[in-house]
């Protein structure tokens, strides 16, 4: 039923079988090239889809403990989607992306010292998008997650796809909205939808295409069919938008969410009359290694409380000037291969030779995501669920009720562990926690005054404190008791180390290239919180961080350990079989043989001389170098960089 629901609008950009119409690209791969791609490809994609899958599963159950928590978690796991099919675009299908704006995205766009994109976007807004390929929503997604809201997008989507297996089921539990084009059906569980994500404090991204479905033969016809009927003209580059949907949204969101984000998406190498859906199939981008030679976005944006939402006809006049100057910018771009710098009439106009053509600049990018580590972190929660249960006596009656009260305590003393204070700010708190606890069990008053004195921050500092109290009592009980230190082993310890450096280092490189951005034009006043006089630790990781979310972040040490294990195990393979078959994975450099020279006896000198060199561990610091170092010996395709509009 579904198949034959895409096939009906023409489909073609779905299936993994048919190859791309005159796509520009030349092929990459043969057919066992093909083949080897599509195994590894559909195995990854697959693997990492039933693992979020599960996760999903597992979490479900946190729905009936707290509300807020299980949201987090939900969002956590919508994050892990993003990464899988950040990777999957990054190691298959790789392509040049191109970012610009016009004045109203100043301060908003940038692009980071290693060539990566950052977005300075509203924690909230609501997103309209011309609908080109299938995939439009994945480079949107992306988009996001450069803005670290890749957890806190809401797609309104198809209610056909809702039906699909696993995809289906996960976009169910992502909170997306199902439409059926049947707006008496529609308008309630929109409404429903909706009220879920009116609180202003709350991140959303809410995505819509106004076209309802991408463009194709099928959809060109309709669209022209409908545009006679009703006395408009026809759209060249585009379908004619529905204006129903996107107006219910921004009159229910109006209160809490003050932008209404445009984005033109263009793809290079779609020849005059065809349609890209039928030349960048799943099979051309990522089994036959021609995926699209450049995604081009051109982004504006409106006050929602400047649009007429309130009168049907207005809105929709003023909708159709909008989607109309779209059409003006991809006529522009279609000519010169750029999104023009000047308005969109001036630009049309210089499509027709009456005017100089006025190229806008962008930053080039590529769709990157964050290498092994955060890969592997999407497996984080089966891991550790199956580390529990290997844990749990089988043979005795499991009480569920027990166990949900346990995941609640854990639960609750997670999110009260994120609100607190941390590290040099937080030795005040600390004394106030150990008079509380002197004031349950009292201790004796000279190990009182050394503990008030160390204010310990861990178990292992606790534990010092204690042996180096003067009683010989409670140094006796400490030594003898577990420290947090003495539970792991020094590999964990290192790994743990590392990260927390990488993490520091990361909030560093945030901070500076905050620190020249500017306040977004037009100021988001309501979706900005009151500075309050006492510091506030979740504000200032906010602040390094740009709208990250509290609750998702303090997810992510659950399963810090079990990922721990992941990695260690999957590069301790990935170095083997390298070592062994001398063969990369996506994302490493290639081993280079070395030239040997040959000696009478058909021995080579270096085979004398250089002992046998063990290849290097699998590790993102390794695979960061290779990139670098490859980098490095690349020459430049003509790409700038731009910050705030001026060459950097």
């Amino acid at each position: 039923m579904v198949a034959r629901s895409v096939a009906s609008e023409g489909g073609a950009g779905l299936t993994l079988t048919k190859s791309g119409v005159n796509n520009p690209n030349p092929l990459q791969h043969g057919g066992m090239g093909q083949a080897e791609r599509a195994f590894s490809a559909a195995s990854t994609f697959l693997s990492g889809l039933l693992a979020i899958s599960a996760s999903q599963f597992i979490g479900a159950p946190l729905k009936l403990v707290d509300e807020k928590f299980y949201d987090g978690y939900m969002a956590w796991t919508k994050e892990s989607f993003a990464v899988l099919m950040t990777t999957i675009t990054q190691w298959w299908a790789p392509t040049v992306v191109r970012i610009s704006g016009d004045e109203s995205m100043k301060g908003q766009i940038y692009q980071m010292d290693d060539g990566t994109l950052k977005c300075n976007f509203p924690h909230r807004l609501v997103l309209m998008a011309n609908h080109q390929l299938y995939t439009d929503w994945l480079y949107l997604w992306w988009v996001a997650y450069t803005n670290k809201m890749h957890g806190r997008i809401y797609i309104i989507l198809k209610e056909s796809l809702k039906q699909l297996p696993i995809f289906g089921w996960g976009a169910q539990f992502y909170n997306f909205i199902f439409l059926s084009r049947k707006w008496e059906t529609d308008r309630w569980r929109f409404k429903k939808a909706l009220n879920h994500l009116q609180n202003p404090m709350d991140p959303m991204w809410l995505l819509i295409f106004p076209e309802g479905t991408n463009l194709s033969a099928v959809t060109r016809e309709k669209s022209a069919s409908w545009a006679k009927k009703s006395g408009v003209k026809d759209m060249k580059h585009q379908l004619l938008p529905r204006t129903t949907g996107l107006q219910f949204c921004l009159q229910e969101l109006k209160h809490s969410t003050n932008w209404l984000y445009d984005c033109t998406i263009a793809y290079e190498g779609v020849p005059k009359g065809m349609y890209g859906q039928d030349i960048f199939t799943l099979r051309s981008s990522f089994f036959e290694g021609r995926p699209p030679k450049s995604v081009n976005m051109f982004w504006r944006r409106y006050k929602i409380s400047e649009i007429p939402l309130d009168n049907d006809a207005a809105f929709g006049r003023w909708l159709n000037n909008r989607w109309r100057e779209k059409d003006y910018i991809l006529e522009y771009f279609y000519k010169f291969g750029h999104f023009p710098a000047n308005d969109p009439v001036s630009a049309l106009e210089a499509v027709a030779g009456k005017k100089e053509p006025n190229h806008a600049k962008f930053i080039s990018t590529e769709v990157k995501g964050g290498g092994w580590d955060e890969f592997l972190s999407i497996f984080g929660p089966i891991t550790t669920a199956a580390g529990a249960l290997s844990n749990v006596d089988m043979t005795e009656p499991l009480n569920f009720d027990a166990l949900l009260a346990k995941v609640a305590e854990q639960q609750h003393l997670l999110l009260d562990i994120g609100k607190s204070p941390i590290a040099a700010t937080s030795q005040e708190a600390i004394r106030n926690a150990l008079r509380a606890a002197n004031m349950q069990n009292a201790l004796p008053p000279g190990v009182m005054e050394k503990l008030m004195q160390a204010a310990p921050q861990t178990q292992a500092g606790m534990q010092q404190a204690l042996a180096y109290s003067g009683n010989a009592r409670i140094a006796k009980k400490a030594a003898q008791a577990p420290a947090a230190k003495a539970q792991m082993s020094s590999k964990t310890q290192q790994n743990i180390a590392r990260t927390a450096r990488q993490a520091q280092a990361a909030i560093a490189r945030a901070g500076r290239a905050n620190s020249v951005s500017t306040i977004p034009v037009g100021g988001e006043a309501s979706n900005t919180r009151r500075k309050s006089a006492t510091p506030n630790p979740a504000a200032t990781m906010q602040k390094a961080l740009p709208l990250a979310n509290m609750h998702t972040m303090v997810t992510r040490p659950i399963s810090t350990m079990a990922v721990q294990t992941a990695a260690a195990t999957v590069r301790n393979a990935a170095a083997q079989r390298a070592q062994q078959k001398g063969a990369a994975l996506p994302g490493q450099a290639p081993p280079r043989a070395a030239k040997a020279r040959s000696e009478p006896g058909g021995v080579s000198k270096q085979a004398k001389v250089m002992p046998k060199r063990a290849p290097k561990p699998l590790t993102a610091a390794n695979l960061a170098a290779a990139s670098k170092k490859q980098a490095a010996g690349s020459k430049s395709v003509g790409m700038q960089k731009y910050v705030d509009g001026k060459r950097a």
